[in-house]
């Protein structure tokens, strides 16, 4: 793929940048031709819009030799959050009840992690079972 220096220049200054940003823009790119640049990119698809910011893909990392940085962990170690995905990623899973003694969180708490930073954030998927005289256990698949 034969890359215009410009579009050379904007995919190596953001393959330095931790976020993968491909802004600032070199110093040439003006207002007036910034969407068309960035159109191009986006069409021979080195670059991807993530919200309102643009960053360079993996396309764009092989177009100009270099091997995309690889994403860390959504969660750090040794976190409330870390221990319950951990507990939930067991063959049995885990209850309420457990993920509560081990976070000190409540009830409501641990639901409410399960749906929003669980489901919606980290895109996890979550069943559950339950056995007769046993609490339910929720397990990440």
């Amino acid at each position: 793929m034969k890359l215009t220096t410009t579009q050379e220049n904007i995919l190596n200054a953001a393959s330095n940048r931790s976020s993968g940003n491909i802004e600032p823009l070199p110093d040439n790119i003006n207002a007036g031709i910034k969407p068309r640049v960035i159109n191009g990119l986006l069409t021979r698809q080195l670059i991807e819009q993530s919200g309102d910011t643009y960053i360079i893909s993996p396309a764009g990392y092989t177009a100009i030799g270099k091997q995309p940085i690889a994403k860390k962990s959504p969660h750090r170690k040794g976190t409330k959050q870390a221990a319950m995905i951990e507990m939930m990623r067991r063959p049995d899973g885990a209850s309420i009840e457990e993920i509560c003694a081990q976070t000190g969180w409540q009830k409501h708490t641990v639901r409410g992690v399960f749906s929003n930073t669980l489901k919606k954030r980290l895109g996890l998927t979550i069943t559950s079972h339950k056995d007769e005289d046993a609490p339910r256990r929720y397990q990440i698949v």
